[in-house]
């Protein structure tokens, strides 16, 4: 049975107004601007993603950690409308991955976080990656749900928790699948001001 690209388009809703959910990885020449989105989020999305605050200045000593090391250190960008929705940091290390995922508040509770996994895990397993790993944070309920809802199985680590998947091999369908996110965001850069569902709804 032929997919139908339009199952892998979202619509998000914001400020009444709705717009086609994209993605795109980053170049190494534009991990500052994940930097820069970070210091633009409010304190508690910062917190529920670090586990406390952190400054501007460590905030770039990030990005220039990973800038040194771009093959290890991948991002993928939401974006609703050509704005930043969502990120998730994809980190490798031989035959692992580990995600770090953070959706602007305004964004939330539209299922990109759950659309971004979904790429995020296609994309590392058409890579050949085994394990994939996600650090919860006690209090940070939704990415606990998510990990759940994506097969993780959590691990309790002094009130924190580590959820793990074993990633299943590539297969034509995941390369397709993989496919069809690279077509959709096509779509959307052509598309008509007024979004028409390929789903008919």
């Amino acid at each position: 049975m032929k997919p139908k690209l339009g199952r892998l388009s979202i619509l998000s809703t914001v400020a009444g107004i709705k717009a086609m959910l994209t993605t795109e990885f980053l170049a190494r020449d534009q991990f500052s601007d994940y930097g820069s989105w970070l210091k633009a989020q409010d304190s508690e999305t910062i917190h529920h993603y670090f586990g406390c605050g952190i400054s501007h200045e460590s905030i770039d000593s990030l990005i220039q950690k990973f800038s040194s090391k771009p093959k290890n250190n991948h991002f993928l960008i939401a974006k609703v409308g050509g704005h930043w929705a969502g990120t998730i940091h994809i980190a490798t290390h031989g035959k692992e991955v580990e995600f770090g995922v953070i959706v602007g508040s305004k964004y939330r509770k539209q299922g990109i976080a759950n659309s971004m996994m979904d790429e995020a895990i296609t994309w590392a397993r058409n890579r050949y990656y085994q394990d994939l790993f996600m650090h919860c944070i006690s209090w940070n309920r939704p990415i606990k749900h998510l990990c759940q809802k994506h097969g993780l199985v959590p691990r309790n680590m002094m009130g924190d928790s580590e959820a793990n998947l074993q990633l299943k091999p590539p297969t034509p369908a995941s390369f397709l699948k993989e496919q069809l996110f690279v077509q959709r965001n096509w779509f959307a850069i052509f598309q008509a001001p007024t979004f028409i569902s390929l789903s008919g709804k």
